[in-house]
């Protein structure tokens, strides 16, 4: 069934057949169509997918001798290799990136940090500059990152040079997949099929070089702090002091990360009555408090050195955000079904049927692993509550990446439920869609 559905939508991305691109009738938003040759993009992804069926493969052997993080670079290699060559079988060329990253329409962080003249002062005044695109809605991280580039290697080396960065690191979420699955189960086979299907995202390719491809990263990792910190007998404090300086860094980025609180929520109310609330509110309490007044704690260090105000550029974002909301004019009733397609168009659509199996067998998943089904339900709650809030509504293919960890780990672990043949088939599959989104539907324009 899940080839099937992902045969049919295969076909339909070859023969343009809307609305797989995008509900334009209903929301005025879709991804255009392109004429890349599916041909040509297959070999060009050919050689990294072998190598990620290579891993999955070596995963299967129990015997395998060979060390973990062997295979968790192959892994990186191949999604970067993935991410690099599928621009290099554009007919329009490596420049591409360059031209990106300098747009002031694609992503703009590059063509705010050329204007820099001082950080310390631009940062002092960040609330109230006028930036471009999409920087007004996004804390100064971004601009702050490609401004080292800029600085360091000029304007065309600094921007092809800091678009392939942000691929480079988006790969290494493959590494933080996998310690990321081990919140779910600590089979080794398991974790690294979901590194492997993470590399396979057709979102994590389609949007490079955009810096949406390592937001997964931040939100992997405040998760993965925040779940040891409660769930560790001692030295409990090394992970909540993680936990807020990655808080740090990813409000530093992006807000949209924020709304990983809801994850901390329903699991903070599933954990204490699962572990009796009353003995571990002040556990949650303590973790809570250290990594909330670390967090602070860096950005007062921000701001006594550079004037940097997280609350008023907060605030001036989030007019912006309003601003730009009324003129997209996206209803609530309605992108609050398109934006879960649009999701799962960044996951490679036969996400959805796998996860679906993974359902129906919750009642005998919960009796065996009350903890890992716990995880599967809190995850799929925090990408519905996302949805539903309408905080972050339209273009949720690049806007939800950040989510896409969330839906990778519970399609895994139905996955490593397969014989080799079949996995290796369903992630066959997924790279044909990712072949034929990436060749057919543009995603970024200078």
């Amino acid at each position: 069934m899940v080839l099937a559905i992902g045969l049919a939508f295969g076909i339909g991305v070859i023969y343009e057949w809307g609305p797989l691109n995008g509900f334009f009738n209903f929301t005025k938003w879709e991804w255009p169509w392109q004429d890349l040759s599916p041909i040509q993009m297959g070999l060009a992804l050919l050689a990294p997918f072998l190598l990620i069926a290579g891993v999955v493969w070596s995963a299967d052997r129990s015997t395998s001798r060979v060390p973990m993080w062997f295979w968790l670079a192959a892994l990186v290699v191949a999604n970067f290799c993935l991410q690099l060559f599928s621009v290099l079988a554009d007919p329009r060329g490596p420049e591409r990136i360059l031209q990106i990253v300098s747009s002031p329409n694609a992503t703009s962080y590059f063509t705010d940090a050329l204007s820099i003249q001082h950080l310390s002062q631009w940062l002092a005044h960040f609330d109230r500059a006028t930036l471009n695109g999409h920087a007004g809605t996004h804390p100064a991280g971004p601009i702050v990152f490609y401004y080292v580039f800029a600085r360091l290697l000029g304007p065309d080396v600094g921007a092809l040079l800091g678009g392939c960065a942000v691929g480079l690191l988006a790969s290494l979420g493959t590494v933080v997949m996998y310690h990321f699955a081990g919140l779910w189960t600590d089979d080794r086979r398991t974790r690294l099929l979901a590194s492997a299907f993470y590399a396979l995202l057709p979102g994590l390719t389609v949007f490079f070089p955009e810096l949406d491809q390592v937001y997964p990263i931040f939100s992997m990792l405040l998760i993965l702090t925040f779940v040891k910190a409660l769930r560790a007998t001692g030295a409990w404090y090394r992970h909540a002091l993680a936990l807020g300086v990655i808080l740090f860094l990813a409000s530093f980025f992006a807000y949209n990360l924020l709304t990983i609180g809801a994850f901390f929520f329903y699991y903070a109310l599933w954990w204490m009555w699962r572990e009796g609330s009353g003995a571990k509110a002040f556990t949650l309490l303590r973790t809570a408090a250290v990594s909330l007044l670390l967090a602070a704690a860096l950005y007062l260090l921000l701001w006594a050195a550079t004037g940097y105000n997280p609350p008023a550029a907060l605030h001036h974002a989030f007019a912006l955000q309003r601003g730009n909301a009324k003129w997209l004019a996206r209803p609530y009733r309605v992108f609050v079904l398109t934006d879960l397609y649009d999701f799962a168009l960044a996951a490679g659509i036969i996400a959805i049927p796998i996860l679906g199996f993974r359902l129906t067998k919750l009642r005998h998943d919960f009796t065996a692993d009350p903890n890992g089904t716990a995880l599967v339900l809190i995850g799929l709650a925090t990408i519905l509550t996302v949805d539903l809030s309408g905080l972050l509504r339209g273009e949720t293919a690049r806007v939800w990446l950040f989510l896409q960890p969330l839906l990778v780990v519970p399609v895994a672990m139905e996955l490593a439920r397969a014989r080799w043949r079949w996995c290796i088939s369903i992630l066959t599959m997924q790279w044909w869609i990712l072949v034929l989104i990436k060749s057919k539907m543009s995603f970024i324009e200078p």
